[in-house]
């Protein structure tokens, strides 16, 4: 049996839509544009070593504790024992400022570890900055409030968010020095203490 939808039926809601005011503005920056997504394809030794020190290299290279670190996919096949396969997701936060917000990932992906302990693996880093400008109250949403905020933003904000994209940029720069050393791709000269 058809059934055939009438127009009376169907339900409009555009004039609901746009009675709905915008409670929250949101701006996505992302740290590395115009590439987004770094990596690191490696095949070698040290890759249980990765796996167990990522969380830590994100935790160093963001300067964020652990409470501000987060598992966000963690997959691990062990049924083959000579291929154990895995894939893990981690992300953290790290507040810029009372609007700003910066998140970091490492997505450590195709992971296949051997018994001898060698393996591959393809390392990800991907960073970006979100800005949240908050539209709750009736004074927020008055339009000259809108026109004020982007003088604000023109005058300093832009330029502040720009610092902010330079100290994304350091911070996850310094995880991928940080993965690299476990990875021993490259090797740091420690100094004896005086």
């Amino acid at each position: 049996m058809f059934v055939e939808n009438k127009k009376d039926d169907i339900p409009d809601i555009s004039n609901i839509i746009k009675k709905q005011p915008i409670t929250t503005v949101i701006e996505e920056l992302d740290c590395f544009a115009p590439r987004r997504v770094i990596t690191i394809e490696y095949s070698g030794p040290n890759i249980r070593e990765v796996a167990r020190r990522a969380p830590r290299i994100l935790r160093e290279g963001m300067m964020i504790t652990g409470t501000r670190t987060y598992i966000d996919d963690y997959y691990v096949d062990v049924t083959d024992p000579n291929n154990i396969v895995f894939h893990i997701f981690w992300h953290g936060t790290r507040d810029m400022d009372g609007r700003t917000e910066m998140f970091g990932w490492i997505r450590l992906k195709h992971g296949v570890i051997h018994p001898d302990g060698t393996g591959s693996v393809r390392i990800e880093f991907y960073a970006k900055l979100i800005t949240k400008w908050e539209r709750d109250s009736i004074l927020q949403r008055n339009p000259i409030y809108g026109l004020l905020m982007k003088i604000y933003n023109y005058i300093y904000y832009d330029e502040q968010r720009r610092k902010y994209v330079d100290q994304c940029k350091e911070y996850e720069q310094e995880m991928i020095r940080r993965m690299k050393e476990t990875l021993k791709l490259i090797e740091t000269a420690k100094l004896p203490y005086p």
